[in-house]
């Protein structure tokens, strides 16, 4: 019997004493069909220590090992698993972003691809190899891929050290086989830009991996062109992303991004829900989810799922299985039951009366919107924004005092509180809003539990995109859950001059807290045009906000001083 198989059964004895027999041979199937039509992908969604604060970078650094570690070897022994992925920042905090003297001290040295190494055996055990060292010793006592997020130190002649927010991949022999410097920073000024993008591509488990990290996820470059011009099938995403409603929660966002571009998406989230940090999740392109999370208390677990190589096209030849595995002593719940079969609703995660997780909120107040009124039969609305014109067609049944409103928006907007603008999107959607007299300010909110009695029957909208917008379905209801593939239909016409006609709806009657339902995309300068964007912050950001900065702890210190000291020494 072949290794996987053997794993496969070890899974199928771990569940058969809440399982029939029947399931039990349906998972053994499930991992003979993995060894021949697929890889199985395990995501870290993963809580840090250090996340609150103070850091011991020694102490840091060793403790998060031993906890990847503990979850690489749990992942390989008892899911047979091919490949794991851990998140942005998931070594060091977020706090390394923007404190540079902190930032140096976790930093690591990562070796070329070009230089074959193996740092397991190659590196020393000094502190500026050990991640990398660890890392690597990790993926070949395991026979596993394994990608991870550090910071990175360069001596670059002229330049001095360079640090940079690095993924890293091992393939099972632990040798280093591609390295990503993150090419779009979301604020993060102590670490240094590249240049030009790094692109990061290499072939393994049958399918053509690109990495790419968070804010990437908005921009042409790097994360379009892996898919359009170096031929990416499966999409690697450590990620520390921000919620964002409506329309860019954590899933909802990943979701929409492997649909537009059609590629299996391995997400790993970093855990703070305080700051609004989390979710991952696996996806397979259009058609949609094969699991995701987003828990709203501290939590650190990983993702399970059989996925097609060779991008989502090869689908068909999988048997989906997924689950939801937390390791002895991590603070949530672990769903009960057999591995959940293709497209089930996701189970449960919220604990009764928790809060939901910081979230950000987007300004509507520029969008074209129509309150919507709800009734058994189908209304119709039509909106348009500067040349997109949308048609919306809704029946349910709502029964309480929240409203939805038809949202439509073909325009800029910017993140970061300003610091990044000119991001052009299209977005045609439905938003639940709270009551109230201001049409647009309580739009797209997390509502309390009694606000969950609404029933769809029927919801389309259909309008003409550009068709240099990378378009996908938007979809997040009140518990930050997406729906699964086979609930919605998504259908795009072949160009018709300078716009693409897009048709979504919902396939099956549905009885949901739904907070969005749309289409959202963003729209890039034309792919063969020679023109890329820039909306990268100018070079002189770092050194002025390390200036500035400096000079504000400076002025506070000398307050504080002379706010304490006795008069009779003033």
């Amino acid at each position: 019997m072949s290794q996987s198989v053997v794993e496969g059964a070890r899974t199928v004895k771990m569940l058969s004493g809440m399982a029939r027999p029947a399931m039990a041979l349906l998972l053994l199937g499930a991992f003979q069909v993995h060894q021949v039509h697929s890889y199985v992908a395990a995501v870290v969604e993963f809580s840090p220590d250090g996340i609150t604060g103070p850091l011991v970078p020694s102490l840091i650094f060793s403790n998060n090992l031993r906890r990847y570690e503990e979850f690489v070897v749990d992942a390989r022994k008892t899911y047979a698993a091919d490949i794991i992925v851990f998140p942005e920042y998931g070594l060091t905090t977020t706090y390394t972003s923007n404190n540079r003297s902190l930032a140096l001290e976790f930093a690591q040295i990562v070796p070329d691809k070009n230089d074959n190494i193996i740092p397991c055996t190659a590196y020393n055990d000094t502190f500026e190899y050990e991640a990398v060292r660890r890392l690597s010793c990790m993926a070949r006592d395991n026979g596993i891929y394994l990608v991870a997020n550090l910071i990175e130190k360069v001596d670059k002649p002229g330049a001095g050290v360079l640090l940079h927010n690095t993924n890293v991949a091992f393939d099972s022999a632990g040798t280093v086989v591609s390295r990503y410097r993150k090419f779009n920073l979301f604020g993060e000024f102590a670490l240094n830009l590249t240049d030009i993008s790094d692109i990061s591509v290499f072939d393994a488990l049958g399918a053509r991996f690109g990495m790419i990290t968070c804010f990437d996820l908005m921009f042409q470059q790097p994360a379009v062109e892996l898919v359009k011009t170096y031929g990416v099938t499966d999409i690697i995403f450590p990620t520390a992303w921000i919620h964002e409603l409506p329309f860019l929660t954590g899933v909802q966002t990943q979701a929409m991004w492997a649909h537009a571009t059609n590629v299996n998406f391995l997400a790993a989230g970093l855990n703070h829900p305080i700051s609004g940090k989390g979710g991952s999740g696996i996806y397979q392109g259009n058609m949609g989810r094969v699991v995701d999370s987003t828990p709203w208390d501290v939590s650190s677990f990983y993702l399970i799922g059989v996925v097609p190589p060779a991008g989502p096209k090869a689908a068909k030849l999988v048997d989906q299985h997924a689950d939801l595995i937390r390791l002895p002593g991590d603070p949530i719940r672990t769903p009960k039951g057999p591995l959940f079969p293709p497209n089930r609703p996701q189970t449960k995660l919220i604990p009764p009366g928790a809060k939901s997780p910081y979230y950000m909120q987007e300004n509507l107040t520029n969008y074209e919107s129509a309150l919507i009124e709800m009734r058994r039969e189908i209304m119709h609305y039509s909106l348009c924004s500067n040349g997109l014109c949308c048609d919306l067609e809704v029946s349910g049944t709502l029964r309480d005092q929240t409203v939805y409103r038809f949202f439509v928006y073909n325009g800029d907007r910017e993140f970061g509180g300003g610091y990044y603008k000119g991001f052009r999107i299209q977005t045609c959607a439905l938003v639940r809003c709270k009551f109230s007299e201001d049409p647009v300010k309580n739009c797209g909110l997390v509502l309390s539990q009694d606000a969950l009695k609404v029933e769809f029957t029927h919801i389309r909208i259909t309008g003409n995109f550009s068709k240099d917008a990378l378009m996908g379905p938007n979809i997040v209801d009140g518990e930050f859950k997406i729906l699964a593939g086979n609930q919605y239909i998504f259908r795009k016409e072949p160009d018709q001059g300078q716009v693409s006609r897009i048709d979504f709806q919902l396939a099956e009657r549905i009885d949901q807290n739904i907070l969005t339902f749309g289409v959202w995309g963003r729209v890039f300068p034309p792919w063969d045009s020679g023109f890329t964007e820039n909306l990268r912050p100018p070079s002189w950001i770092l050194p002025t906000a390390i200036v500035v900065g400096g000079a504000f702890i400076v002025v506070c210190f000398l307050v504080t001083i002379i706010k304490f000291t006795p008069d009779k020494y003033k």
